[in-house]
């Protein structure tokens, strides 16, 4: 599953925050790191729960793509170097065809690699601000269950 680097900035929250059902003002750079820290948590818990598929999640790099320039304009210089789109998608082409037995499941893959999902610590070392909770996660996965059994959805 392709997520984003875009997760490194926050945890996953609650679902009416996530789902902009709660009282806040929706905001889309929020919004996009909410669904991708999802991603990277319910992979983590579909690797747990069926061992034998190799379930993953992997960041392309930042890649120069016009989601990129529509979301950050003239910041987006801070996210140097940038990748073109044929590099960004080079580490997901990979991890669809390389062999089962070299790679880990319920790891988030950069440049063929796992590497660490929280980056919120000093110097961008491992850090706990952005880690849920098991019981966090346990809610996630309830409320992706029950939509998923929601009729019209």
């Amino acid at each position: 599953m392709v997520s984003s680097g875009g997760m490194y900035n926050t945890k996953f929250p609650t679902w009416e925050m996530a789902t902009a059902t709660s009282s806040q003002a929706y905001d889309g750079q929020l919004a996009y790191a909410y669904a991708k820290r999802g991603q990277v948590l319910l992979c983590e818990r579909l690797a747990e729960a069926e061992k034998s598929v190799k379930y993953v999640t992997c960041h392309p790099g930042w890649t120069d793509t016009p989601g990129v320039t529509a979301t950050y304009g003239d910041q987006k210089k801070y996210l140097q170097p940038m990748r073109s789109m044929y590099q960004g998608s080079e580490g997901i082409s990979w991890l669809c065809m390389a062999p089962a037995a070299e790679l880990e499941s319920g790891a988030f893959y950069l440049d063929r690699k796992p590497r660490r999902k929280h980056l919120s610590g000093v110097f961008f070392t491992e850090g706990s601000f952005t880690k849920n909770e098991e019981s966090e996660t346990d809610q996630l996965m309830a409320k992706l269950q029950e939509w998923a059994e929601t009729p019209g959805k």
